[in-house]
């Protein structure tokens, strides 16, 4: 059957952004968190059970939402404990959350010259760095906590953003694809890998991660409309209609401005 033609594919791909794309709104910052417990009493055992007290303080006001309150708390275990790690780690973490990146890093500095081995506050750090545009430092510090530790997937993924960014599509795809091995359970992964082999033209390999991503997710609109788009291109138009059809039941309305194009196919 006749493939749409590659133009008329990517007026509708412009036009369709909410149903496929790259998901970099989605940068998680889901391990760069504020500690409670503390694993390493080597580093722990010079601070100060007040200092401890107000750290623990910070985290309960950062949770209920009393940003300035944490950092005010995070602020007074640091000045009586000046090498407590963990709050000046929180304390960076709060910051970056309100917007304020670059304090953010420089807490961030001090929590690693603390301790060279907290994979998070290096991931922390590139996540800050990424948000004010420098991605190729941010992908230095995606580096350092992957080195540190190798086995969280969103450190993978987030380097794949990176990326992405400074147009390293090889890199990008392979992060994506050590994020899934390592948490198949995760669809943007899944969508931003699809889309990465989509624009480098390798369509069916894209319509494999499309569907390698709806066998965990079978209610995802935006699997099924990237791998339509796929499938088109790689000669397979049933195989397109049937995934538009299904990504416009699922909620994807922009998947009807492709199911005219669909009217002879069979079902």
């Amino acid at each position: 059957m006749k493939v749409l033609s590659h133009i008329y594919i990517v007026v509708l791909c412009l036009c369709c952004k909410s149903c496929i794309g790259l998901s970099n709104k989605k940068q998680t910052d889901s391990l760069a968190v504020e500690y409670v417990s503390v694993t390493n009493t080597e580093l722990m055992k010079d601070i100060d059970s007040l200092a401890v007290i107000y750290k623990d303080n910070g985290k309960i006001k950062s949770a209920k939402g009393d940003k300035q309150g944490a950092i005010e708390d995070y602020t007074q275990a640091v000045r009586i404990s000046p090498n407590y790690a963990i709050a000046y780690h929180n304390r960076g973490v709060v910051k970056s959350f309100i917007g304020n990146k670059k304090e953010a890093i420089i807490d961030f500095n001090t929590a690693i010259k603390i301790d060279s081995l907290k994979s998070d506050s290096y991931f922390a750090r590139g996540n800050a760095k990424s948000s004010l545009g420098d991605k190729k430092e941010a992908i230095k510090d995606y580096d350092k906590a992957i080195e540190i530790n190798p086995h969280f997937a969103i450190f993978y993924y987030n380097r794949g953003l990176a990326r992405f960014a400074i147009g390293d599509f090889e890199g990008e795809i392979s992060d994506y694809r050590m994020a899934i091995k390592l948490d198949p359970k995760d669809q943007d992964t899944y969508n931003n890998l699809g889309r990465a082999l989509y624009d480098l033209k390798r369509f069916k390999e894209a319509a494999e991660a499309y569907g390698e991503g709806i066998s965990h997710f079978p209610d995802d609109y935006e699997l099924y409309y990237g791998r339509g788009l796929a499938r088109n291109q790689s000669g397979d138009k049933k195989g397109a209609c049937d995934d538009w059809r299904k990504s416009s039941a699922l909620g994807c309305l922009q998947a009807n401005l492709l199911l005219p194009l669909c009217e002879d196919c069979e079902d």
